[in-house]
């Protein structure tokens, strides 16, 4: 098995695209926190990392299985076309109730939280797979350096 076709290295970069795809759709709704009708996203990370992982003929479940029916409850969520990615989209209005008179629905103080969320996990992904490469590095030095 190659090393750049490991299911860690394939997880792992599904990871930063998503991560990434997502810090589009908090900025879209930052930017548009003014624009009056406009609906707040978001994407649900792990259904969509599932999602992308089982197209690309890696294990299906990522992280923890339930092992009995509603374990962990289940959440369903329309599925839309972004960055190639299939994300799940999550919206912060479900009820399409907005917090404000002219539509919107975009909590500043939310998404800034989101998006610091997200920051955090890109970068520890980030630092996963580099150390990896890290570790390929050495091997092919042999330990030298």
């Amino acid at each position: 098995m190659e090393f750049f076709e490991s299911p860690t290295i394939k997880v792992l970069g599904a990871a930063l695209d998503i991560s990434s795809a997502r810090h589009t759709a908090i900025s879209r709704n930052v930017a548009n926190a003014n624009t009056p009708g406009y609906k707040a996203v978001d994407m649900d990370f792990s259904e969509t990392l599932k999602r992308s992982m089982a197209g690309a003929g890696a294990p299906r479940s990522v992280g923890v299985k339930a092992t009995r029916p509603g374990h962990f409850g289940s959440r369903s969520h329309a599925a839309t076309g972004a960055a190639g990615l299939s994300p799940v989209a999550v919206s912060s209005d479900p009820d399409g109730v907005s917090m404000r008179a002219d539509g919107n629905s975009v909590d500043i103080d939310l998404e800034m939280a989101k998006m610091a969320e997200n920051v955090i996990l890109y970068n520890t992904v980030s630092h996963i797979l580099a150390s990896k490469f890290g570790m390929l590095r050495y091997v092919i030095s042999e330990g030298r350096r």
